[in-house]
Order: structure tokens, then C-alpha cells, then sequence
């Protein structure tokens, strides 16, 4: 990075102004909770840490320039530090906090648990430290090993057994040892595991044309950062994709708007949805409770990028929130006309709901990781409440949004209140062989993953082939049958026959498929073994892509024409179409985003030698 370097180090290059490479990192380490923060670096630069940081970190120096390796600056650190467990990091890396919650939860009771990335870039994948696996477990680390498996972001859980091998390989191989052969002293001893992070976006930055690389994805990571493990499906895949943005861009041009401003703006839109409700304006209403939705989730957003969140600002948010929702089911209240004492009952049963969800959820632990999970995907977390009150409101339909209200966030809540009580880890007897003990000679023949797939494979094809042939026989028995009336609805036959059809070809379809993917994998192994520099993680995924567009291929010729003869066939059968026409082209998409970026090495070099070999017959025949 010279000349740049001379002047400060690469870790304080800026991605934005004012904030630089470690800025990033810390701001990471600081909202998961970790206060400890150990910065080592050489004689000559502790200044410039000590000037941006102060007391916030503790910065430690070698006791030399120059002459060892990042072993080296990993002992150093570990001696100032006062843990056994301790995260390791490259100071000239960035990367997505979701990584760092993986290391975390991981934890684990070896000497290193390092972060392995499966499906690295092509460029990263050559240069990059690889990890070989067998049965799962770390075999082999090396810039020269295989690439099959992936290679490490940089990113270490450690315990103290670490710096035991670490001093055991300094004094083998002196002070210029790395981190990578401590690696292999740990891997001899099985003192190595890893935590997958294939998907997250990391990198390091170790020239101009990275470091200007990472200041234009700063942006999604900042943006990726704000996606909280507890946000609903609504929030994560719709409110989240512009709130993000529009916080993101806030900060990034140094507008600060306060997130208590925000959170007042969020409940004035929803206050005035509720007045449009009241005078008959559905559409305006809903399109106004979802964009309060949205707003409603930048005022945390905003507080979090500037650094100014505060209890006030949560409690002032949560606060406005229930009373925004509240105002909500009252207005839709105010539009249907009660009959029975029941359906007053139902509407404050739905209004109750409101506060119910967030009052169980907190009492079960707002952020333990049981709770986490059931917020990810709960049908009852407010985004989902909005997004419903929004579509039922632009459609008129009170009732269904009352009906709602008053039984999903209701069932949630049972749900949320059961599942704290099963114990995280159940008390089990003891396990072990009966007494007296027998022995009995068993001959057992050990079946293969290869023999298991290909006998579930035979076995579904020939089922499959037997159901279809005895359903296709009744079609002829039942042929002339006039319609069966099931529920004052007239069913024909051959439209029984027909669904008990699609269900036989996607049961066993779905067992072929299975042991076909299975397959594909081992094939996969080949193929990374033919094609040298592609992991085996990038070439199972594009056989997987290029299965499921042939079977999507074929899903197309078929399905919406076993769909025509259900109810509503016509209707079902267009949509079933559309639904396949779009996996399609995600699939798709997927797969050229793969090549792109998993097998551009590979062709390129392909196309290199096949350019070499014309030249070279082009030249003989001059």
C-alpha cells in the first residue's frame, strides 16, 4: 500500500470520511457486546492509535520493529490480555458483524476455531489460506494447499491452549513463524475447528484497488449491519431494504436527523391512517401504515450508525409503537357494525394483542436465542401485523384483519409462553450396555452413502413407476362415472384421480430428488479434483442450479396441465406456472452470478491456454 502507508497505517485508511478501516471493525466488536479491545502494532505507530482511540482501547507495541511474524503480534497480544477466550482479528480486514455472532455462538473448547468461507471469489481463493477438511474436521491449512474446501477470512475464536502452541511454534520455528503454522501444530494436536460463513461478504485490504473496492461496499455492509437476528420476514425482506438505504444515505453524507424526530413521524402517519380509516380513505390509510412501518424502523437505524442510541429513545419508541397499533384496530372498529357481544369481545381481544406479543416476547428473553429464532418467522411480530392491516385495509376487509388480530398473536404468545419451558438440555440416564454382557458375533455389511442413494433411487423410481401405472389402470374404470358430490361440491373422478397422481409423482419426485442431489455431490468431488482452482463448495451449488432449472424445465411442460382439472383449475394452473417461471429465473441468476464469481479463474485460464496452443500451431505453420 506505499506510498500510502508511509503516512499512516492501512488499518486508519479511510472508507468514508472519518471513518476508517478499524473504526469498522470496532464499531462491530463494540455492538456485540465486547468492551475489551486489544490493538498491537509496532513501536513506530502506537501513536496513531493512541491519538484516535485514547483510552477506548488498549494499544500494545512489540518490542521490535521488524524481523517477526504475525505469530509474533498474536503472543504479544494474548500477554495483555486478561482472558482465557478471546477473538483474534486482522486489523486490515472488513467484514459483516452476522460473522462475528457466528464465531460467537460457536465459541468451542479448542485451541482456534477459524471462519471458513466455502465459496470465496476466484482472485481471494488463489491468494487465500485454504482449508482442507476430512469428516468435517480441519486436516490441512496452507496458501498452498487444495482449494476445494475454501480458504479463512481471518477471523479467530481462541481459547488458552492457543498460546501454548503459539510459544511451541516460536520455539520451532523462531520469531518470523505465523499464524498459519501455529494452525498446523493445533491441527496435529486436533485443536482446530471452524464455523461456516459461505455467503457473508468479508475482505482484506492490501492495495489501492481493495481499499477503493471495500469504500464501495461499505454501504452494504453498514446496511447488512442494521438487519437485527430478531426481525421479522417483513421487516428483513421488504421494510429493511429501503429503511436501510435511506439511513445508510444519512449517515454516509453526514445528516443527522434525531431518531426521537423519527419515531414521532412514524406515529403521526399512523395517527393519520387511523383518520383516513375513520372517513372511508382505505387506500391512502394503507399505503400510509405501511410507510409508517418502514419509517418506524430508521429511528434505531439512525441512533445506531451516529452512535446516539439511548434508553429514552427506546422506551419513547416502544411506547409509541403499542399506542400506534392501538389507534389502528380502533379505527377499523369504528367501520364494522356490532351485532353480538361476542364480536365486541373479539375487538378487544385483537386491541389486547397488541401489547400481548412484545409483553411475552420480553418476559421469555427479548434476545435469547430460542426467542431470536421465533421472531425471525413469527406470523404475530408487528412488521407482519402492519403489512396485514395495510392489505386489509386497502381492501375493506375488517373482519378478516379482527379475526387476526384477535387468534394469531393470541397463539404466538401460547406458543412462545410453552417453549420457555422445555428445558434447553434434558436430564438423560445413563448410557450404557445391560449387564451381563453377551457377545454375539453380528456380520454386517457397511452400506456406502453412493449404495444408500442408488438403492433409494431404484426403489422410489420403481415405486413410482408401479403408482402411476395402477392409477392410470382406474382411469378407465372410472371413466364413464358421473360426478361425486363431497361437500355440496361436484368432484369428478378423473380430477381424483388426477390430484392422487400429482401427489404420488411429488412424493417419490421429491425422494429421486434427494438421492439425485446426493449424487450430484459426489460428483461434485470429481469435478473440483478435474478443474483444480474451484472449491467444492462453488461446484456442488452449480450442479444443484443446473438440477433444478432442468427439473423446473420439466415442472413447466407438466404441472399446469395436471393442475387444469382441480377447482379453480384454470386460475391454479396460471399461477403454478408463474411461481415455476419465476424459480426459474432465480436459479438462473444464481448460476450466472456463480460462474461470475466462483469459475471466472477457471475460464480464463482455459481460454489462456486454448489462445496459447492457436498461437503456438499458427506460428508452426508460418
Amino acid at each position: 500500500m506505499q506510498p500510502y502507508s508511509l503516512e499512516v497505517p492501512k488499518a486508519l485508511f479511510e472508507l468514508a470520511p472519518n471513518l476508517t478501516v478499524l473504526d469498522l471493525t470496532i464499531r462491530w466488536l463494540r455492538e456485540e457486546g465486547i468492551k475489551d479491545i486489544i490493538i498491537v502494532t509496532r513501536p513506530s505507530l502506537a501513536r496513531f492509535f493512541v491519538e484516535r482511540y485514547g483510552d477506548s482501547v488498549k494499544v500494545v507495541t512489540t518490542d521490535r520493529e521488524e524481523g517477526f511474524g504475525n505469530l509474533y503480534s498474536f503472543l504479544t497480544g494474548v500477554q495483555a490480555a486478561d482472558s482465557s477466550e478471546y477473538l483474534v482479528l486482522m486489523s486490515d480486514h472488513i467484514f459483516e458483524p452476522e460473522i462475528l455472532r457466528r464465531m460467537l455462538r460457536k465459541e468451542g473448547s479448542r485451541a482456534f476455531t477459524l471462519s471458513l468461507d466455502r465459496n470465496p471469489p476466484w482472485d481471494k481463493l488463489e491468494e487465500g489460506l485454504k482449508v482442507v477438511l476430512e469428516d468435517d474436521e480441519v486436516k490441512e491449512v496452507g496458501k498452498d494447499a487444495v482449494p476445494h474446501y475454501g480458504i479463512d477470512t481471518g477471523i479467530f475464536y481462541c481459547t488458552e491452549k492457543a498460546e501454548v502452541i503459539a510459544r511451541e511454534t516460536i520455539e520451532e520455528k523462531g520469531e518470523r513463524a505465523t499464524i498459519a503454522d501455529a494452525l498446523r501444530k493445533a491441527i496435529a494436536y486436533g485443536e482446530v475447528s471452524y464455523v461456516d460463513v459461505t455467503g457473508l461478504i468479508w475482505m482484506d485490504v492490501d492495495t489501492p484497488e481493495e481499499l477503493e473496492e471495500a469504500r464501495k461496499i461499505l454501504p452494504l455492509l453498514l446496511r447488512r449491519s442494521l438487519i437485527k437476528p430478531g426481525d421479522g420476514p417483513v421487516s428483513r425482506y421488504i421494510n429493511r431494504q429501503i429503511s436501510t438505504r435511506l439511513s445508510v444515505s444519512l449517515f454516509l453524507r453526514g445528516i443527522y436527523v434525531s431518531p426521537n424526530l423519527i419515531s414521532l413521524l412514524a406515529f403521526s402517519l399512523m395517527g393519520l391512517a387511523a383518520v383516513l380509516i375513520y372517513r372511508g380513505f382505505l387506500v391512502p390509510a394503507a399505503l400510509l401504515i405501511q410507510l409508517s412501518s418502514i419509517i418506524d424502523g430508521m429511528d434505531g437505524e439512525v441512533a445506531r450508525l451516529f452512535g446516539t442510541a439511548s434508553k429514552f429513545g427506546g422506551l419513547l419508541d416502544a411506547f409509541l409503537d403499542r399506542y400506534s397499533d392501538l389507534l389502528i384496530v380502533a379505527a377499523i372498529g369504528t367501520g364494522i357494525m356490532f351485532r353480538e357481544p361476542w364480536q365486541i369481545f373479539l375487538l378487544g381481544l385483537a386491541a389486547g394483542n397488541v401489547f400481548v406479543t412484545s409483553y411475552v416476547s420480553h418476559l421469555a428473553g427479548w434476545s435469547t436465542e430460542r426467542v431470536v429464532r421465533l421472531r425471525a418467522w413469527s406470523p404475530a411480530s408487528r412488521d407482519v401485523r402492519l403489512l396485514v392491516a395495510a392489505v386489509m385495509t386497502a381492501l375493506g376487509m375488517f373482519w378478516p384483519f379482527l379475526w387476526y388480530m384477535a387468534l394469531v398473536p393470541l397463539a404466538f404468545s401460547a406458543y412462545m409462553v410453552i417453549a420457555s419451558r422445555i428445558p434447553g438440555k434434558p436430564i438423560k440416564l445413563e448410557r450404557r450396555t445391560p449387564k451381563p454382557e453377551v457377545k454375539v458375533k453380528k456380520v454386517r455389511k457397511r452400506v456406502t452413502p453412493l449404495e444408500a442413494n442408488l438403492r433409494v433411487l431404484l426403489a422410489s423410481s420403481i415405486k413410482l413407476t408401479l403408482w402411476v401405472i395402477v392409477i392410470r389402470l382406474f382411469y378407465g374404470l372410472v371413466a364413464d362415472l358421473g360426478p361425486l358430490m363431497i361437500l355440496d361440491l361436484a368432484v369428478s373422478p378423473v380430477t381424483v384421480l388426477n390430484m392422487a397422481e400429482f401427489i404420488v409423482v411429488v412424493y417419490f419426485g421429491y425422494r429421486i430428488l434427494l438421492s439425485v442431489k446426493s449424487l450430484l455431490d459426489l460428483l461434485s468431488k470429481w469435478l473440483v479434483r478435474e478443474m483444480g482452482l474451484v472449491t467444492e463448495a462453488a461446484v456442488k451449488r452449480a450442479l444443484a442450479d443446473i438440477f433444478y432449472l432442468a427439473l423446473i424445465s420439466l415442472l413447466i411442460m407438466f404441472v399446469p396441465s395436471y393442475l387444469e382439472e382441480v377447482p379453480l383449475g384454470s386460475i391454479v394452473s396460471k399461477v403454478a406456472l408463474l411461481v415455476l417461471l419465476f424459480l426459474f429465473l432465480l436459479f438462473f441468476y444464481d448460476l450466472a452470478k456463480l460462474f461470475y464469481r466462483s469459475f471466472k479463474g477457471f475460464f480464463d485460464r482455459q481460454i489462456s491456454k486454448i489462445a496459447e496452443r492457436l498461437s503456438v500451431a499458427v506460428e508452426g505453420e508460418e
